[in-house]
């Protein structure tokens, strides 16, 4: 049996192996890497030749991880985290280098703090680039398989290896057109109204867990619409009502009318997410701190 040279691996290897097993897709790895697919086919059979091992054969039209790859998960991730952690107590210069992250989000949170952070961020001489990706409502494998580095949401994932700081805390209102009806005053009234919901494409419903998060009970809705962006043009000319975060009315749901509820709910937190491997890394730090100095002084308490 030939010796494998376990000198030959290497981080970058290791990390594009990462990606095509989450993935099971050689472009949606390469697009997830900001790389071409030659680039990541090229490291797979770099990888392929040390570990003696295919570790992904044509299956279909995709591929097929084999048992090794599948086995190596668990072990490559963590030798990557270790490897990370190397680095985690250097001295950071946010201007030296470039930085990459890739953030979790849907399009409400995503288009409340980062398109007015990026442009600051960007005057000041930071090389950073930014991949966002939905969250829904978020899993734990978003930050366990590294697929992003943070996640700002509603619904924080939780776990022994997770870290989480609220950002704000926001409160519900009723959204409606208001040349086509007047808002709900009473709760029969709110529950007999034809309802619009977002209903992200793991079938996750945003509103059932944000209301249970309000303690609020509603029957189905009449519609349901992938994100927040689209919940504005199914408004627009009807009779239906949403309830959202009020912080809507700037972003997704600018130029309708809005309305308190008809009834008392819990205030709503929205949360910074991470996992270990970033917590003590300085890039991951100094993000973080962008962040929140950048939501309190756009919302200040």
């Amino acid at each position: 049996m030939k010796k494998i040279d376990f000198l030959s691996l290497d981080g970058r290897s290791l990390q594009t192996f990462l990606a095509v097993l989450e993935e099971m897709s050689i472009s949606n790895a390469a697009n997830r890497l900001g790389v071409t697919q030659s680039a990541v086919s090229h490291l797979l059979d770099k990888l392929r030749l040390a570990l003696g091992d295919p570790l992904f054969v044509r299956a279909g039209r995709g591929i097929a991880a084999t048992e090794r790859a599948l086995a190596l998960h668990g072990p490559v991730q963590a030798l990557l985290d270790g490897l990370k952690e190397l680095t985690d107590d250097r001295v950071f210069d946010p201007l030296v280098g470039q930085m990459d992250f890739t953030i979790a989000a849907n399009d409400f949170q995503r288009d409340l703090i980062f398109p007015g952070l990026i442009p600051e961020i960007s005057a000041e001489g930071v090389d950073v680039r930014f991949r966002f990706i939905p969250s829904g409502i978020p899993a734990l494998d978003l930050l366990r398989q590294a697929r992003c580095q943070l996640i700002v949401t509603p619904f924080p994932p939780e776990g022994p290896d997770i870290y989480q700081v609220r950002l704000f805390e926001d409160h519900l209102m009723c959204f409606y057109d208001a040349a086509m009806r007047d808002p709900p005053r009473t709760k029969e009234e709110y529950g007999r109204a034809a309802y619009l919901e977002v209903r992200f494409e793991d079938d996750e419903a945003a509103a059932k867990t944000l209301y249970q998060t309000a303690g609020i009970l509603r029957g189905p809705p009449r519609i349901s619409v992938p994100n927040f962006s689209a919940l504005r043009a199914f408004l627009r000319g009807s009779e239906m009502i949403t309830t959202q975060l009020s912080l809507m009315a700037q972003i997704n749901l600018e130029g309708l009318a809005s309305a308190p509820l008809p009834f008392d709910t819990a205030a709503v937190p929205m949360y910074m997410v991470w996992h270990k491997r970033d917590h003590r890394d300085a890039t991951s730090r100094w993000l973080r701190g962008r962040i929140k100095a950048f939501v309190e002084q756009l919302l200040p308490e």
